[in-house]
């Protein structure tokens, strides 16, 4: 289902994400029609969650605070989570740019349960057969496709 132009989650569907893998190779991953995969990059089949601490609901808090506060989400996710690769989230539109985290080994509702911690409106959940875009409250979730570049 498109989102319209007036939809806030019309950003989210937009966001092209860069996660700089383990071998140091950028995968770049963004939503496609349904039905629509790349090639799995990863060894487990595991969900990749994507998470930001940056910019929760209206605040703009500026480069410093945004980093700090990614910080200290990465301490909570290096407890819980198997793997975790940096990652960037970026609007082709707007420009507007959220540095993240790729997370694997992460049960979904911790993944949920952090991203409301953070006071994120949403997070994105990839597996081989979707890219979603899915509440932090649990009322909403936007099932895509995906496709995947590798820049080395």
């Amino acid at each position: 289902m498109p989102l319209s132009a007036d939809d806030p989650w019309s950003g989210y569907a937009r966001t092209i994400v860069k996660i700089t893998g383990p071998s140091g190779a950028v995968l770049v991953v963004q939503a496609a029609p349904v039905g629509e995969r790349g090639h799995w990059p990863w060894p487990s089949v595991d969900a990749v969650h994507v998470l930001t601490a940056w910019d929760p609901g209206e605040e703009r808090p500026g480069v410093e605070v945004n980093r700090e506060r990614q910080a200290s989400l990465e301490r909570d996710l290096s407890e819980r989570a198997v793997a975790l690769w940096p990652a960037v989230g970026v609007d082709p539109e707007t420009g507007h740019r959220e540095e993240g985290v790729a997370v694997v080994g992460l049960a979904r509702a911790d993944a949920t349960l952090l991203a409301m911690r953070y006071r994120q409106d949403a997070l994105f959940r990839w597996t081989r057969d979707e890219w979603a875009i899915e509440a932090s409250d649990g009322r909403r979730r936007v099932s895509r496709g995906w496709t995947l570049l590798r820049l080395t």
